[in-house]
């Protein structure tokens, strides 16, 4: 017996502990939807963001939106070809495309794929527990996923890059409760 379908998922660690604090009971609302921020911090964290925040920050002095989304594209082809880096340089060209500059467009960019890359990763968990699991623990994994998009604030996670850049390896962690005063609520 397996110990559930987001042992199977052919994602990154940090998409499996969030489909599995989604499929199971056990942890409560509040700890699925704490686990969403971190996946995104990790997700997100590989991005080339500061080329990208030096770009949209006019760090080179372009005053042409055109050169900014042609260095943007410049910074897609020379970074590591993942999804992440991919959704933000995207996002990026979009906030420049609709007129944005500086931190409001890095701000945008960031929220903007932020939400991409949580709908994607939805996607690919409902799919795997579909194609895993019966349907009834899909449509349940998809509800509390969604109920945890819900509450999650990407304004919050964007300030958190505007403000450190990239987290540090140790400030993107999953909270564990292991005490026993953490344990669940009766």
């Amino acid at each position: 017996m397996s110990d559930g379908p987001h042992r199977s998922l052919p994602m990154r660690r940090h998409w499996k502990d969030l489909a599995e604090r989604a499929a199971k009971a056990a942890y409560s609302a509040n700890e699925v939807c704490e686990a969403l921020p971190h996946a995104l911090q990790k997700d997100l964290r590989e991005a080339p963001l500061t080329a990208i925040r030096d770009i949209l920050s006019g760090g080179q002095g372009s005053l042409f939106s055109n050169d900014e989304i042609e260095r943007l594209e410049a910074v897609r082809q020379a970074s590591t070809r993942s999804a992440a880096s991919n959704v933000v340089i995207d996002s990026a060209i979009q906030a420049v495309s609709d007129g944005l500059t500086g931190d409001t467009a890095y701000r945008a960019a960031l929220e903007s794929a932020c939400e991409e890359r949580v709908r994607s990763g939805f996607r690919s968990v409902e799919e795997h527990y579909h194609r895993e699991a019966n349907a009834h623990s899909a449509r349940y994994v998809r509800d509390r996923l969604d109920a945890a998009r819900k509450q999650c604030d990407f304004k919050t996670i964007a300030s958190g890059f505007l403000s450190a850049g990239k987290p540090s390896r140790g400030a993107v962690s999953l909270p564990r409760h292991t005490g026993l005063d953490e344990g669940p609520t009766l």
